[in-house]
């Protein structure tokens, strides 16, 4: 019960640094005053994507492959061991001998297909001259980061049990915020107005400002 308590406690503690950082998310994005190629690739990925998830079919085996892939990846870079892996066309379940914070939340932080992507364009490059189809590239990242997004979603409007190793409130907090950071640091890279240090920055004084407020809010006289 005391932990239960304290995990609420420290989950509401989060909340205005998740605020925080949303606020300096939209500041980034308001400092884009121009769509260039790299850009409208991704916005293309994602509008593919979105038609695809609405107008034709759901992959739902994919993601659960790819979550529970994380799952166990997650567990193997911890130095815990994998002794069984099951996957569904709705569900499916990874037997660990080790379960911490980041093995439970590491589907829901880590983009598995943006970064295959990311890693099947790297290899390419090792063998032939991938340049030319760098918009392709950007596509693909559009579309598997709003595969991410999108199902990431979707799964936590359900009780997730991965939730409850750092308990509902805290978890929520880090997925929203390892999210959001995660696409600015993607945009940064491509995005010459969006950097993410300032990111960074802009967050810590807007958590700062919101945590004096509240404290003005209840201890002044």
């Amino acid at each position: 019960m005391l932990t239960k308590i304290f995990r609420f406690l420290l989950g509401v503690l989060l909340v205005p640094l998740t605020i925080g950082y949303a606020i300096a998310f939209y500041e980034q994005l308001m400092l884009i005053h121009q769509i260039r190629t790299p850009e409208l690739f991704v916005l293309l990925g994602i509008t593919a994507y979105l038609a695809f998830h609405v107008l034709v079919v759901v992959p739902s085996k994919a993601y659960v492959f790819g979550h529970e892939m994380m799952h166990a990846t997650a567990t193997w870079v911890s130095g815990g061991q994998v002794k069984g892996f099951k996957v569904g066309s709705k569900s499916g379940s990874v037997k660990t001998n080790k379960v911490t914070g980041f093995t439970a939340l590491a589907p829901y932080l880590i983009p598995i297909y943006s970064i295959l992507w990311a890693l099947f364009y790297g290899a390419a490059g090792l063998f032939t001259d991938v340049r030319p189809f760098i918009q392709w590239f950007f596509f693909g990242l559009g579309v598997t980061l709003t595969f991410h997004l999108v199902f990431t979603v979707t799964a936590l409007k359900e009780k997730q049990t991965d939730l409850e190793v750092l308990g509902p409130l805290v978890s929520l907090n880090i997925i929203t915020w390892g999210n959001i950071t995660f696409v600015i640091g993607v945009m940064s890279l491509m995005i010459a107005e969006v950097q993410f240090w300032p990111y960074l920055a802009g967050g810590f004084q807007h958590t700062r400002e919101i945590y004096l407020q509240i404290y003005h809010q209840l201890f002044s006289m």
